[in-house]
């Protein structure tokens, strides 16, 4: 039925006498694929995201996708409809998309009748405990710990179809959305990027590209509507006053090896919107560390300085990231942040980030085998092990205590979910190593 929709469209398209769209040679899946089907191997880290995807003014490559029910979308077929196409790419673990979703409706609401906008799902950003393709270290993210939003990159096109579902079960998105290729097709060729967008004219020509979904500079209601040929407003206005608080300590601990994060709050209480410039202003780190900036978006550790949007009235969430090795050490960090319209309104503010190897006192007692069940878990856990304890210390991805209690029986379900890690004691002494627990 929906290919016979699609070719009676297109048959009214040629006797409007509008032009085909024009696309570059089909990339893509072809057949449906199999839930057992492998994902294939990501690269370890991926160039910077500013360098990478198809510029606007050059024509877009045709391509078919699936939804969760076996639906197609394929690109020709959708612009022979007579609409402009917006396609959004996404992930769960990445809090940036999720934080566009509200954006995403809106532009469906506004724009149903003149634009179809589908959304791509591909590759996990921040995946749990796994390598983050886009920074080449693990990156979980405080947002998701916080939230719960804890997935390994899938090895199947099934595990992904999976973690898809979950997404849909818990956020409300407006537009469809489609799976990328086990092989990532789309993402390879669009990409790779974690939540870019690109707004293609009937003809098949990218219109506008952005790395970042509408994210400042780029403005996607002005980019639609001048596509449109609809009445524009881009000269946005920026001023207003920002305030910040730190949330974690300055100092923040966490195990060798793992990521470290220190955060803070910044928020607009005036009435006009207000651009922030944020620099790492000094940073000393042991060998093989690195940081990154976390904000409206996750920077790569590359990355200095950013300039990032609060809307008037609005709350942001700032993390700053130590990327630790193995081995105890301290890094450095001093962070400026100023606004942009008034260099009166600043705050600096210092990060120390110190890893830490297990206790020394470790190596005066036996190795002990720890387990929890269940893991994950939701209101209380039972520590499970072949040594006596007669204390619980659980601490949070900062390395700050967030509880102590007695087992073998514990409850958490004061707790907010999130990624713990949990150490017995014996007169004070940790007995053997800690085990990670996931909070729901």
């Amino acid at each position: 039925m929906y290919r016979t929709l699609t070719l009676l469209a297109a048959f009214a398209y040629v006797l409007s006498g509008a032009a085909q769209p024009v696309l570059l040679p089909t990339i893509g899946i072809g057949a449906l694929p199999s839930d057992n089907d492998p994902v294939c191997t990501l690269p370890t880290q991926t160039p910077p995201i500013q360098n990478v995807g198809r510029p606007a003014g050059e024509n877009a490559a045709d391509f078919t996708l699936y939804d969760l029910n076996g639906n197609t979308f394929n690109l020709h077929d959708a612009l022979l409809l007579g609409k402009p196409v917006l396609m959004i790419s996404a992930s769960y673990t990445c809090p940036v998309f999720r934080g566009k979703i509200p954006v995403i409706n809106d532009v469906v609401a506004t724009f149903g009748d003149q634009l179809t906008t589908v959304i791509v799902y591909t590759v996990e950003a921040h995946p749990y405990l796994d390598i983050s393709p886009y920074f080449g270290a693990v990156n979980t993210s405080a947002q998701n710990i916080s939230a719960g939003i804890l997935y390994e990159q899938p090895t199947t096109y099934g595990e992904r179809k999976a973690v898809l579902q979950d997404l849909l079960d818990s956020l409300l998105i407006d537009a469809p959305t489609y799976i990328d290729g086990p092989c990532n097709e789309w993402w390879n060729y669009y990409g790779p990027q974690p939540n870019n967008a690109y707004l293609i004219d009937t003809t098949g020509v990218i219109f506008a590209h952005h790395d970042w979904f509408d994210k400042v500079p780029d403005d996607i209601y002005c980019d639609i509507d001048s596509l449109l040929g609809l009445p524009t407003n881009c000269n946005p206005v920026f001023g207003g006053q920002f305030n910040l608080q730190m949330v974690s300590n300055d100092t923040i601990y966490g195990q060798a090896g793992s990521t470290i994060t220190g955060q803070a709050t910044m928020w607009n209480p005036s009435n006009v919107d207000c651009l922030v410039r944020v620099v790492k202003l000094q940073v000393s780190l042991p060998a093989g560390w690195q940081t990154s900036l976390c904000m409206d978006v996750c920077y790569l550790p590359d990355i200095d300085t950013a300039v990032v949007e609060i809307p008037a009235g609005d709350t942001l969430h700032f993390y700053y990231y130590f990327y630790t090795t193995p081995g105890a050490g301290t890094g450095y960090s001093r962070i400026g942040f100023r606004n942009v319209n008034d260099n009166t309104n600043n705050f600096n503010r210092n990060f120390w980030g110190i890893s830490q190897e297990p206790n020394a006192l470790n190596e005066l007692v036996p190795e002990a085998n720890w387990s929890v069940s269940p893991n994950p878990v939701t209101d209380e856990f039972r520590l499970i092990g072949d040594r006596a304890f007669d204390l619980v210390r659980i601490m949070d991805v900062s390395g700050r205590e967030a509880m102590r209690a007695k087992g073998p029986l514990i409850t958490i379900a004061d707790l907010q979910p999130g990624l713990y890690l949990v150490q017995p004691l014996w007169r004070g002494a940790p007995i053997g190593g800690s085990v990670r627990i996931v909070k729901r």
